[in-house]
């Protein structure tokens, strides 16, 4: 999912993307968000031409901001266990910025977008093999996995999971226990050699 945004596109929806996540889509308008940004609502409309197009878009918007930090972390980071930490970071911190229950008004309130939402985790699959795979190769991860299921498996527990009512119900934190998770899957998949880089990478970056 590429798009090609211009300037002007590309401030609507960062802001937009600000607007929603602490104020939730139901409070969110186009009319406050025009204010924001000292913009037209006409100028808004000529992009998006509804509220649902432009709440879509910035949906779109934050799936290719994800998939830009997947590649940079893929390209420029050596270590296919060090990557996988990387990107279940950035997926925390963007799942962290919108409070649960403004996720659960975007599930309720627009249900064909969240749907978007659970396609796009799940296509991520194929990247998460590919990490698995090397660090397999690499003897970073256990010999005895099929990695191919493995990132099959992860992907739809995380899709089908978390979920908003998850959280609610059991009053959990969504970038907490998403690191939780993650640290408990690490030490189930990866061999001593394998946890060892993750080690060393948490000690540089604190």
């Amino acid at each position: 999912m590429v798009n090609q945004y211009t300037e002007q596109e590309e401030q609507i929806l960062e802001e937009g993307f600000e607007s929603v996540a602490n104020s939730g889509v139901r409070s969110f308008t186009v009319d406050a968000l025009s204010k924001r940004l000292a913009m037209s609502k006409k100028t808004i409309y000529k992009y998006f031409p509804t509220k649902e197009k432009l709440v879509q878009s910035i949906i779109h918007f934050v799936f290719n901001q994800i998939n830009s930090v997947f590649d940079k972390i893929m390209t420029e980071e050596p270590n296919p266990a060090v990557q996988y930490i990387k990107i279940m970071e950035t997926i925390s911190k963007f799942a962290g910025r919108t409070p649960v229950h403004r996720l659960a008004e975007l599930k309720s309130s627009y249900p064909g977008i969240w749907k978007e939402m659970e396609t796009f985790r799940l296509s991520q699959a194929d990247k998460f093999y590919i990490i698995l795979k090397n660090s397999q190769d690499q003897g970073l991860a256990r010999e005895d996995i099929n990695m191919k299921s493995a990132a099959i498996v992860y992907i739809n527990i995380i899709n089908s999971t978390f979920q908003p009512e998850f959280f609610l119900k059991n009053d959990l934190p969504i970038r907490e226990t998403i690191r939780g998770f993650v640290q408990v899957v690490a030490r189930g998949i990866f061999t001593e050699k394998g946890m060892k880089a993750i080690e060393k990478y948490y000690v540089r970056k604190d």
